[in-house]
């Protein structure tokens, strides 16, 4: 049998319909392994064709379909996430055998319940300023780890002798750094105080190691914790197919997003790709990128073609107003950040065809907007947009680079990008229009944009509502 491993990477600001692919591709290709990377701030929303569905957090999307999830070293978990979901996948859709379905490689970053208590407490305190956070603590994980390595804890530590001095050192500096931030609390508008005083309740409490402790151990006897040969050898040496899924969209990469409102982690298909390499793989490789027909982010941040009135005529099944992230904000089409993600993923040398997923969506408009090109009336920066003429801007020029510098370069970005407004180019819909005409023109209209085919379109939420293209 033949190996394939497919990659899928969202090119928006996350929601693009990763999950749903992940679960179309697993089911169509029989995929023995889903491989997660990023981390375990996906809500990956599969609706499989008998109606049930699940939203997928650290266990891949192919999940409902029987295939098996592995948590790769670059993916950060959340021990106490992935046994929730897990017995939510046991009991609740009769996947008895789910954690025997799960492997954990040994060096993946472990998120402690002191990470996430820190990253609440610091979004609290931003008050109107929030970032967006989902308030798990993805971001303070991964700088803890690179400030302080011998500290930090990983897949191998979940039963390791030492894990309470480990999660103790966590705690307390936690504590101290958040000195300033616990003094303010009792200052805060009193919906938020009451939110952090039960932060710092638990940061303080002694039994909350205890119960780390605990359910680190359970996690560790349910799953099997794996090194890279074991990846190498059994996942990606056996025959069949393998699903890299990724988590958020390459708009909110640690180093080609828009910060601050960005994560911390890579979401470019590098961090698959690195993993390919490292094995030897020898089979072949086919790496789709997502996106919606139109435009969407959850939470704060520059988003130049956003649009209230899509807004209201789009609600999303599982995505609302979150009490962390904010708002779900929806838009039109937008051109000229897609082919920035495309770039900024590695062009078409690492994105080989799109998938478009809500095609159903915009075939109720009557006309399919698109931003191909932006308004900017403040200023003309090449350094950071490309143009036609002064003023109109058809491109944002990438700079792969990483550190200091390039966050100082993207926060600056975000700020241009709040002065920029969408020169809009309508594609007229008829009116009961046959949705293979809809497909046909968005489909034509994005390859010509984008200069990468469209793969694959969606027009509902299962499997069975997945429709390639030649």
């Amino acid at each position: 049998m033949a190996k394939r491993a497919f990659i899928v990477t969202g090119l928006g600001y996350g929601d693009e319909g990763k999950g749903t692919t992940v679960h179309w591709l697993s089911a169509k290709h029989r995929a023995h392994t889903v491989i997660r990377t990023g981390g375990p701030q996906a809500y990956h929303r599969v609706v499989i064709k008998n109606g049930r569905e699940h939203i997928h957090s650290q266990f891949g999307s192919g999940t409902l379909s029987g295939t098996a999830t592995h948590l790769s070293k670059n993916m950060l978990i959340d021990p106490h996430g992935i046994l929730t979901e897990g017995e939510a996948l046991k009991y609740q859709h009769g996947i008895k055998e789910v954690f025997s379905m799960l492997t954990i490689h040994e060096d993946a970053l472990v998120i402690t319940p002191f990470h996430a208590m820190a990253n609440r407490l610091r979004e609290l305190a931003r008050g109107t300023e929030r970032y967006g956070s989902v308030g798990i603590g993805v971001g303070e994980t991964v700088l803890d780890a690179e400030a302080y390595p011998k500290e930090a804890i990983y897949a191998r530590d979940l039963v390791h002798p030492g894990l309470r001095e480990k999660l103790e050192v966590i705690r307390a500096r936690k504590t101290c750094e958040l000195e300033e931030i616990l003094a303010q609390v009792e200052s805060w508008p009193e919906d938020v105080r009451e939110k952090g005083r039960r932060e710092i309740s638990y940061l303080k409490n002694q039994d909350t190691i205890q119960w780390a402790v605990e359910r680190f151990g359970v996690l560790a006897a349910r799953s099997t914790i794996v090194d890279t040969d074991y990846v190498t050898q059994r996942i990606l040496g056996n025959s069949g197919n393998v699903v890299f899924e990724q988590s958020q969209g390459v708009l909110l990469d640690r180093w080609c997003g828009f910060y601050p409102y960005t994560t911390k982690v890579r979401t470019v298909p590098e961090t698959a790709l690195s993993i390919l390499r490292e094995s030897k793989y020898d089979g072949e490789i086919k790496s789709f990128g997502v996106l919606r027909a139109y435009f969407t982010r959850h939470g704060a941040g520059p988003f130049v073609t956003e649009c209230s009135v899509l807004t209201k005529e789009f609600p999303d099944a599982t995505n609302g107003n979150h009490s962390w992230q904010g708002p779900f904000r929806v838009g039109i089409f937008d051109a000229v950040q897609a082919r920035y993600a495309v770039e900024s993923a590695g062009g078409k040398e690492a994105i080989h065809g799109l998938v478009i997923t809500c095609i159903d969506r915009i075939a109720e408009l009557p006309a399919w907007n698109i931003a191909k090109s932006y308004d900017m009336s403040l200023r003309d920066d090449d350094c950071y947009f490309f143009s036609r003429t002064a003023g109109v801007i058809t491109g944002i020029v990438v700079r792969r680079d990483t550190g200091n510098r390039q966050q100082e370069r993207q926060e600056q970005l975000g700020n241009l990008l709040r002065d920029c407004s969408a020169r809009v180019s309508p594609y007229e819909i008829p009116y009961g229009g046959n949705l293979e005409d809809v497909i046909k023109l968005c489909s034509g209209v994005l390859k010509e944009e984008l200069n990468v085919p469209v793969s694959a379109v969606s027009v509902g939420p299962t499997e069975k509502d997945k429709i390639e293209l030649a």
